[in-house]
């Protein structure tokens, strides 16, 4: 019995070792002029809805990874789509938050090298005032939309041969503007005046008495214009931006060159000095 359990075990075992063995392996993606290795199983991608107090974890295997212009791009399907809306008056203002955190190395091919990076974010949004979304990388930059909607394709730059970590957020929020506003009109005392008593109007030391004066005046109140924004990220491509350099033969062949003209040059100068 025992035996035939381990038999059956020990397959089992061995099939979610090689599993996880395989999950856990780096990747690596060969671009143009680099590559860039990377492990997905360190990557945390995921959205804070604070609205209501939980976050929503993505699996980072479930996004796809290939190879862009000058390096990777990561492409998240539908998963970072963001939708928030002001409901009411006492809305407590809160965004849904999507954020990411993933390295990843870039090694220039030869003949090449790295001298900075580039970063676009890849979707589309619409907003409804006052809402507004915005999308950055820690340490990089942020880029943002107040108003209308459609396609986009926001770059950042990052001038250091060091890739930066891709950690930052994108969010969405719809936020409340208040106005005030006439909603009608209303009779109200607005002065008074020294007229003669009206029991006594003509006569003789007929006294002064103030009596008030009245007017239409326009009536106000607060109103409050609630916001939506709504943010699909599609896709993240990180390229390194890289500028040729000399291949060591060509270096070398330089060199050697430049020594070539300088012995000419000396030869040239001994031969015209004259010999004692």
């Amino acid at each position: 019995m025992i035996v035939m359990l381990v038999r059956h075990v020990l397959p089992v075992l061995a099939g979610l070792l090689l599993s996880q063995a395989a999950f856990a392996i780096p990747a690596s993606i060969d671009s143009t002029h680099v590559t860039v290795d990377f492990d997905p199983d360190t990557f945390t991608f995921g959205i804070d809805y604070y609205d209501w107090g939980w976050t929503n974890y993505l699996d980072p295997n479930s996004v796809g990874y290939s190879a862009s212009t000058n390096g990777v791009t990561l492409d998240f399907g539908s998963q970072i789509s963001l939708f928030d809306y002001a409901i009411n008056e006492s809305d407590p203002l809160l965004p849904v938050h999507a954020f990411f955190d993933a390295g990843f190395s870039f090694t220039a091919k030869p003949g090449q090298k790295i001298v900075g990076y580039t970063i676009d974010f890849i979707g589309s949004y619409n907003t409804e005032y006052p809402g507004g979304v915005g999308m950055g990388v820690d340490g990089v930059g942020w880029s943002s939309y107040s108003s209308g909607g459609g396609s986009f394709v926001q770059q950042l730059q990052y001038n250091d041969p060091i890739a930066p970590a891709l950690r930052g957020s994108a969010e969405a929020q719809g936020s409340i503007d208040w106005t005030e506003v006439q909603v009608g009109t209303e009779i109200v005392q607005v002065g008074t005046d020294w007229q003669e008593d009206p029991f006594c109007v003509g006569q003789p030391d007929c006294p002064l008495i103030e009596v008030p004066i009245y007017g239409e005046v326009p009536v106000y109140m607060w109103q409050a214009d609630l916001g939506g924004a709504d943010l699909y990220l599609q896709r993240i491509s990180f390229n390194a931006i890289t500028t040729p350099v000399p291949e060591p033969t060509t270096t070398a062949l330089l060199l050697a060159g430049g020594g070539l003209v300088g012995w000419a040059r000396r030869r040239k100068a001994r031969a015209g000095e004259p010999r004692s």
